[in-house]
């Protein structure tokens, strides 16, 4: 494992905090996308409202975002178009997780300190170090860097203070890897750009509580190409 992530997210953590809401105006482009079922073509179907809590380099920040709708006209199925960087069905954005997971495992904070910073309940900090811990395994995610860019280092250093601190630099690791192969991302934590990036090209959403709980087969090797 290398080094740099852990101090990366150390150093990030020290300047969190928590920002005042912003509400986004509608947007929507001029012909709605492709269903992600059938690709077919379909129309504008309103609007969802939802309120995802976003972290930036410098603070963690409350949206009202209006996100459009879109009804195939072929299979008739009914899906919410999001924007890069913001993740289904999870109010806490991965970014956001990541943070607060990092701070208490990785920075040593308090669970309540951490949650509190970034306007979350220590019962969902605690919650996400468990989620993290069993989202993937180590190994595997360094394989799959290793897979994906073979110029991929693994570096021996100290042991993590715990398996979610650990799954969390892997995540790093294969999340900067996928950069270097030209995989485009806005999110800043590695758990967050390999996750978005699998929700972007493959349609997997991993749930928290309900739904796959694993690390999703798309990353898997000879998994699905990019693409649906």
């Amino acid at each position: 494992m290398t080094k740099a992530p852990l101090a990366a997210a150390r150093d990030d953590l020290k300047h969190t905090s928590v920002g005042a809401s912003v509400v986004q105006p509608r947007r929507r482009g001029d012909a709605p996308p492709r269903c992600p079922r059938c690709s077919a073509h379909g129309w504008w179907n309103g609007w969802r409202v939802v309120y995802p809590v976003v972290a930036f380099a410098s603070a963690v920040v409350r949206w009202e975002l209006s996100l459009a709708r879109v009804r195939c006209s072929a299979c008739r199925h009914a899906f919410t178009c999001y924007p890069p960087g913001f993740y289904p069905r999870r109010q806490y954005q991965l970014d956001v997780v990541a943070d607060v997971v990092a701070a208490v495992e990785i920075g040593g904070e308090s669970v309540a300190t951490a949650a509190a910073a970034r306007s979350a309940s220590p019962t969902s900090a605690r919650r996400w170090s468990a989620w993290i811990a069993a989202l993937a395994d180590v190994e595997a995610l360094h394989a799959v860097a290793a897979h994906v860019d073979p110029s991929t280092a693994t570096v021996a250093t100290s042991m993590p203070r715990s398996r979610a601190a650990a799954v969390l630099d892997a995540f790093e690791v294969l999340g900067a890897a996928l950069g270097r192969t030209g995989v485009a991302a806005v999110e800043r934590t590695g758990l967050a750009r390999v996750l978005g990036w699998q929700h972007r090209a493959h349609g997997d959403v991993i749930g928290l509580v309900t739904g796959p709980r694993r690390f999703s087969p798309a990353m898997a090797r000879g998994g699905r190409s990019h693409g649906r």
